[in-house]
């Protein structure tokens, strides 16, 4: 996976790092981390149609964890959604919580957190989450579309083709002014 993430043209491949976790066994656990090339944004479809062609989409026990991108560009607040223009991409994010899982009671989670900065009049510049759908076996993974979005988007009015991804929030940063 980690050389066909390399040969994207988009892909700064010195940031290209590939960590693994200590005390895996045979199978090698890790994390790959890589950077779009100066100037350049990743596209989430292209690395989705790059990673059906090896035989991760085959039969393989391997697994993806989780896909955490961070993205900057403007939030877009749509009626009661609050969405994300990444800039240079063409994908629009919906910022959401983990759907699978509750707060602790009492608990702000990142997503609130980022309500509620928005609300103050601040201006977010990146937010960090990991995109739904992008968990489970490859074959599983690579099968569906890049990005499954939550199950009460589909209650909406909007063309497939344009549902934004649901970005599950784990971090944001706003501008220092």
């Amino acid at each position: 996976m980690r050389d066909t993430i390399a040969r994207q043209s988009d892909v700064d491949k010195s940031s290209m790092k590939y960590e693994v976790e200590p005390g895996s066994g045979d199978y090698r656990h890790g994390t790959i981390t890589f950077c779009p090339q100066r100037g350049k944004s990743l596209d989430l479809a292209t690395i989705h149609a790059s990673l059906q062609t090896t035989r991760l989409a085959g039969k393989t026990r391997s697994a993806v964890n989780y896909l955490e991108i961070t993205a900057k560009g403007e939030e877009i607040v749509v009626e009661k959604d609050t969405r994300l223009k990444a800039t240079g991409a063409s994908p629009r994010f919906a910022l959401g919580d983990d759907p699978k899982t509750e707060p602790a009671e009492g608990a702000k989670t990142p997503f609130r957190r980022l309500c509620e900065a928005l609300a103050k009049g601040e201006k977010v510049t990146s937010v960090t989450g990991r995109v739904h759908g992008w968990s489970g076996p490859w074959p599983e993974v690579l099968c569906a579309s890049p990005g499954e979005p939550a199950e009460d988007s589909e209650k909406s009015d909007e063309p497939a083709a344009t549902k934004p991804l649901l970005l599950i929030v784990t971090d944001f940063q706003t501008a220092e002014e």
